[in-house]
């Protein structure tokens, strides 16, 4: 699910920052959560509790988190992300900027503001308003600009809120803006900033995207045409030309100038006859064309594949005719015809597209 900077009402911004401690991105947890991890160790965190976000897990359908030296993968249904780290800081009260040696720069003075520029273990890199570049202690007397994180969530049900200034009507599936969680409720926005009070049960935060593949396995087929003349004719040749690229290497990225990718060939055998453009990478190819089921191969089709019991496109390959097909093998370094009565056709294949007709 998506996620934005919003800005935040004024009358909220102080009740928003209570409880944030550190300067990584922030979450709250608003399911249980119970896991063992690799090394033994058991966490366990209940609603209400927070977290420091580090990053996302590969699948983008969990968060990174890290906590008394370990790091762990939690579910987004799980934790609402509120902050996305800070724009910078605020001093507090008289503090010192020091230089990469911790070397004193000059001291900083109460309400000076100074912008974020990266981080570095227990110190932040800043930018003073006059213009100087040091260090500062992230334990010093700062008060952190924090970047709100809104989270699209979505209604579960047809929902009317009523904060006793304002109403706010929401359908069921609707998208809403969700900015905290606090005992049991969300408090989530209308477009004109005002804020309302949802209990959790009526929203999701966290709604994982449906696959090509699984759109695929729900498509209504139908069977497409055969090919043009024209079509025909470009097809032989482009056919003609992936059987002079067999035994080129394979090179991650590249579509010819030293070797070639799955994808990368493809990429290369149209551009150079036809005026067809398409994506760079598999997963994004996989989209374009008719889409063709394998009883209804013909030469020229491209074939899409996953990893075994997978759902992500992540390899492309041409049908050839007489039940083989041309393409870039990681595993094989170089290109190579395989037939698809192989094992990794069997299992891997998820179909394929027709772009010329």
């Amino acid at each position: 699910m998506q996620k934005r900077n919003f800005k935040v009402p004024v009358g909220l911004a102080f009740t928003l920052v209570i409880g944030l401690v550190g300067f990584k991105d922030t979450g709250i947890f608003v399911n249980n959560f119970n896991a063992k991890l690799n090394n033994g160790t058991e966490v366990s965190y209940s609603p209400n509790d927070r977290a420091e976000i580090t990053g996302e897990g590969a699948s983008k359908t969990t968060y990174k988190v890290e906590a008394d030296g370990n790091t762990f993968y939690v579910p987004k249904e799980s934790l609402l992300k509120v902050d996305n780290g800070v724009n910078g800081y605020t001093v507090i009260k008289n503090t010192t900027l020091y230089d990469e040696n911790d070397q004193v720069i000059r001291v900083l003075a109460s309400n000076e503001y100074l912008k974020f520029l990266e981080s570095q273990g227990d110190k932040d890199l800043v930018l003073t308003e006059d213009g100087l570049r040091g260090f500062v202690k992230k334990d010093d007397c700062l008060d952190p600009d924090r970047i709100r994180n809104i989270v699209d969530g979505k209604a579960n049900e047809d929902l009317f809120l009523d904060n006793g200034r304002s109403n706010f009507s929401i359908n069921q599936g609707d998208s809403v803006k969700v900015a905290w969680f606090q005992e049991d409720y969300y408090i989530v926005f209308d477009n004109n900033q005002n804020k309302y009070q949802v209990a959790k049960e009526k929203i999701s935060i966290y709604t994982k995207e449906e696959t090509l593949v699984e759109k695929i396995k729900r498509t209504t087929y139908e069977r497409p045409l055969s090919l043009s003349a024209e079509s025909a004719g470009l097809v032989e040749k482009i056919i003609d030309k992936a059987y002079t690229l067999i035994g080129s290497p394979y090179v991650y990225g590249d579509t010819g100038k030293e070797g070639y990718d799955c994808s990368g060939m493809i990429y290369s055998l149209m551009g150079e006859f036809t005026d067809k453009k398409l994506p760079r990478s598999s997963k994004d190819m996989a989209e374009v064309g008719e889409l063709v089921f394998e009883e209804d191969l013909e030469p020229g089709d491209f074939l899409f594949f996953t990893s075994k019991g997978g759902s992500v496109i992540n390899h492309v390959a041409l049908y050839v005719g007489g039940g083989k097909m041309v393409h870039a093998s990681n595993s094989a370094k170089s290109i190579i015809e395989t037939p698809i009565d192989s094992y990794y056709f069997k299992n891997c294949f998820s179909h394929a597209r027709r772009v010329l007709d």
